[in-house]
């Protein structure tokens, strides 16, 4: 149902972008909703069929809102089996959201859509209409699992008397069996999503983990490369190590002190790895692909088993190394003089990759004994070392990391993170420097959660309020007051708790000065969280 490469790469990037969103810490893409158990799914249906998609084409039906790049289609389907609800005839017509062939735009608010391959079978949630053999989609917006509702089926075989989870698990395991890899991959993916794995966003557990892992685990051996990859991330990509993305959510977890904006990495265990060991390494030393034998490495960590400290320890000196880069990796799960010397070793490896692994599993296994190595990391050639380095050491307790980070505290692109984690512990050195922050909107090249200057703002304003009204009122917090008034805003609270602040100290002026500075240059209207503010001392007007 799509036309032309420009669309379906706009259409990609539409459905990427809504994902960023979805994670971000602050953002959520407009119209998305969280992963819906399949449970309430069934319930919420009318009908669950079973049935065989022959053609679609556009309809017309005033249930569905506009989506600017998407439209409405019925789909005209054979039914094979009924697995809830009764129909009156052979097939149905079903209406539902798909891809808008004629259209160059596309919303940022996604529908829930479908598309549909004629002559295939498919598992279908609906609901009725008023119209015989007419049936629709259960919702309009999208969820982040975004093919809730219609799922792909293994054949036509007619379906008996099950639950919806039942009928779903039959099929999904009848794909892992299929010549075809795209229909296995999208069984393993089915059910890896749906039996709870850690640290993804959809949170689903309509399947037990157990099983679905036993399942999918004959695959890990699979000729076919890509079917092998997506089964290793099922059995042991629910780990924080698998991909470098999830390093930051669990150094806040793991880490000594909070990553202030960053969610915490939920689980720190490893079920599929603890099984399936012994498989994972015969992988990694297997004759594979380079990437296949990487992300078996990667999937181990947290199993934090014996003997994947000595498989860690052999592929930390391979002589290939993304190899040495994973073993080193999978150091952080461990403790002693044979880890500490190795990731020195590595963390002087001539492959930045490797560099870039030690200064990861420092941060990771809170490695205290070999922080030094962080402060070396934080002047390498490479900036991805760098920044690996400057992660892992602003996840530690300052308590530990404090002369490294005052060491390098003029540190050209992260000295904004540097000192909101000192400052946060006592602000009053460096209170000029929380001020250049503010003013200059230092920030790292990448960074995620709060915005340093944001933070560097919360910080300096904290420091503030502990401070007597006298002082207040004089010239010695001048500079910061401007760096405060001045600093961009990102929400109401912030001019606000200032104009707030203002006013219970006693700094009238200054109140005015700044509500009035707010007015010109607020890029939205704060006056109305001002008015609140002067209920609250009783000023009538201003």
């Amino acid at each position: 149902m799509v036309q032309g490469k420009s669309f379906r790469r706009s259409f990609r990037f539409a459905v990427g972008f809504l994902a960023i969103l979805a994670w971000a810490p602050f953002a959520f893409a407009p119209g998305v909703g969280m992963a819906i158990p399949l449970a309430k799914i069934a319930q919420q249906a009318d009908l669950i069929i079973k049935a065989a998609a022959i053609s679609s084409a556009p309809v017309s039906d005033d249930w569905f809102q506009n989506y600017p790049g998407f439209g409405v289609y019925s789909t005209r389907m054979r039914v094979i089996s009924v697995v809830k609800g009764s129909l009156g005839s052979g097939q149905i017509e079903f209406h539902h959201y798909g891809i808008d062939r004629q259209s160059r735009m596309v919303s940022m608010a996604m529908p829930q859509l479908y598309e549909f391959e004629p002559g295939r079978s498919y598992i279908v949630f609906a609901g009725s209409t008023n119209q015989d053999g007419v049936l629709r989609q259960l919702w309009k917006n999208s969820t982040v699992k975004s093919d809730q509702g219609v799922y792909l089926a293994a054949d036509e075989t007619p379906v008996g008397d099950k639950e919806a989870k039942d009928v779903l698990n039959t099929e999904f395991c009848g794909m892992l069996a299929s010549s075809k890899p795209k229909d296995v991959l999208y069984a393993i993916r089915q059910l890896d999503e749906m039996s709870n794995p850690a640290g993804r966003l959809i949170k689903l557990s309509d399947f037990d983990r157990n099983q679905a892992l036993q399942v999918i685990s004959p695959l890990l051996t699979n000729p076919d490369e890509q079917v092998a990859g997506s089964a290793i991330q099922a059995i042991g990509g629910s780990n924080p190590y698998f991909k470098d993305e999830n390093a930051i959510f669990w150094l806040a977890k793991a880490g000594g002190r909070p990553l202030p904006g960053i969610g915490a990495w939920e689980s720190d265990q490893n079920q599929g790895a603890h099984q399936y060991l012994n498989q994972l390494v015969e992988i990694a030393d297997g004759t594979g692909s380079i990437d296949l034998r990487v992300m078996a490495i990667r999937a181990l960590g947290r199993s934090g088993q014996e003997n994947e400290l000595n498989a860690a320890v052999r592929w930390a000196h391979a002589p290939e190394p993304r190899i040495r880069a994973a073993g080193t990796i999978l150091l952080a799960d461990f403790r002693g003089k044979t880890v500490n010397d190795l990731l020195v070793a590595s963390a002087n490896d001539p492959d930045y990759q490797v560099r870039k692994a030690a200064a990861r599993a420092i941060g990771f296994g809170q490695l205290a004994d070999v922080l030094p190595v962080l402060g070396k990391a934080l002047h390498d050639e490479n900036k991805d070392v760098r920044s690996a380095a400057a992660l892992s050491l602003v996840s530690f307790h300052p308590a530990q990391s404090a002369d490294i980070l005052s060491a390098n505290i003029n540190d050209a692109d992260y000295k904004s993170v540097f000192v909101n984690v000192l400052a946060a512990e006592n602000a009053e050195p460096y209170l000029d420097a929380l001020r250049e922050i503010i003013e200059r909107k230092l920030q790292p090249p990448f960074w995620s959660g709060t915005i340093p200057y944001a933070d560097s703002w919360n910080i300096l304003m904290k420091y503030l309020q502990t401070q007597r009204p006298e002082i207040l009122q004089s010239s010695r917090f001048a500079r910061q007051f401007d760096a405060l008034e001045k600093a961009q805003i990102f929400s109401s609270s912030q001019p606000r708790d200032l104009y707030d602040f203002y006013l219970k100290n006693g700094m009238k002026e200054r109140a005015a000065n700044f509500r009035e500075y707010v007015r010109r240059t607020a890029p939205f209207d704060v006056e109305q969280f001002f008015k609140q503010v002067d209920i609250k001392y009783g000023i009538s007007k201003h």
